[in-house]
């Protein structure tokens, strides 16, 4: 009775993995290549298959040599004709949709998908409409620095950003405490502020307004004050590259607590580069520099730059670890301070989507 049970089960196996193969799409390439899977979309000169050995491949369509269907699929030609049928593709390149025989070319059909899932034309139309919708994306920082030994390091900040906005405009505001001590001296103690707000409006073209406040008692810096406004380029905004540039007017003021320190206050420019990169599904580029250049006096100018990796710690969690390089370059300091404040962090980010 075991063995009888055994062989049953062993040929109920063979038959359902034979029914998979038998009920799944299949495409032959002209390099005789046999796929099997399940066809995903047509679009753009491209078919996605998904397949059980390398999960979605796209197959430029001038090297199929032909491709059938077990379920229906949906046809969507140049003249927006929408047909339910199984197709075949003979030798000519030419779609058989097999319920009123025509034989369109792939360079008529404008989409092709399985008719079980969505209409390709109603995501992208929720996308764009998910696109326009003013969200909240936020996250928050925390920075832990130490070192024991010849010299005894410790230093703690937080960062909290927060995002609201759409494809087309943006808010953008980030509040940030630094403190570090060496041998119970503080040689870090800052706080910043700023809001930026952005509004495409034409293309890759967007204006902007900004605002900074930044107060470090190591630099006897009461408040310093940098406001600016102008035009921003995105040069690339896809998936893995985003590059833009912005260019405007700004008003800076400096407030020392130094005695015979003068304060500055002065109208400027105020010159912008944003960069990141995705390099890998685990790890990614960013990188925001600034430059601040009087208008009377071009030798007296501000540069601030934060440039980092960020990893997240798991695929499908909001923790990210950020490391990197952050500081500013003043070429007018206050007296017996360094040009270059410059600082290394590592920080552990929460995001709260």
């Amino acid at each position: 009775m075991r063995n009888i049970m055994t062989h049953f089960l062993i040929l109920l196996g063979i038959a359902l993995f034979s029914y998979a193969r038998l009920s799944a799409d299949e495409i032959i390439t002209k390099n005789g290549s046999r796929l099997l899977g399940e066809l995903i979309l047509f679009e753009d000169g491209n078919l996605t298959l998904q397949t059980d050995f390398a999960g979605k491949i796209r197959i430029p369509t001038n090297e199929i040599k032909s491709i059938s269907t077990e379920n229906e699929i949906s046809v969507r030609l140049e003249d927006n004709r929408t047909f339910e049928s199984k197709i075949l593709l003979s030798d000519d390149s030419k779609i058989l949709i097999q319920e009123n025989q025509l034989t369109p070319t792939f360079e008529e059909v404008r989409h092709l998908w399985p008719s079980s899932n969505e209409d390709p034309l109603v995501v992208e139309m929720q996308k764009k409409a998910n696109a326009l919708v003013m969200s909240w994306k936020n996250s928050l920082g925390f920075d832990f620095m130490g070192s024991s030994g010849n010299t005894q390091n410790f230093g703690i900040g937080a960062r909290l950003d927060s995002e609201y906005g759409n494809k087309i405009r943006n808010y953008d505001m980030y509040l940030s405490y630094n403190n570090s001590t060496k041998k119970d001296q503080v040689i870090v103690d800052e706080t910043k502020l700023g809001i930026e707000y952005d509004s495409r409006f034409f293309e890759q073209l967007s204006w902007y307004a900004k605002t900074d406040l930044e107060n470090d008692r190591l630099e006897e810096l009461d408040l310093r004050s940098t406001s600016a406004l102008g035009l921003k380029y995105s040069w690339m905004n896809d998936r893995t590259y985003q590059l833009s540039f912005r260019s405007g007017l700004a008003f800076r003021f400096e407030e020392y607590s130094v005695t015979g320190q003068e304060n500055v206050d002065a109208l400027a420019m105020d010159f912008g580069f944003e960069y990141s990169h995705k390099i890998k599904d685990l790890l990614s580029l960013e990188s925001d520099i600034t430059i601040i250049p009087s208008v009377e006096k071009l030798s007296d100018y501000l540069i601030s730059k934060d440039t980092a990796l960020v990893i997240p710690l798991d695929k499908d969690s909001n923790w990210n670890l950020r490391t990197g390089l952050d500081g500013t370059y003043n070429s007018t300091p206050a007296k017996s301070k360094e040009e270059l404040d410059l600082k290394y962090y590592m920080r552990i980010i929460y995001r709260i989507d």
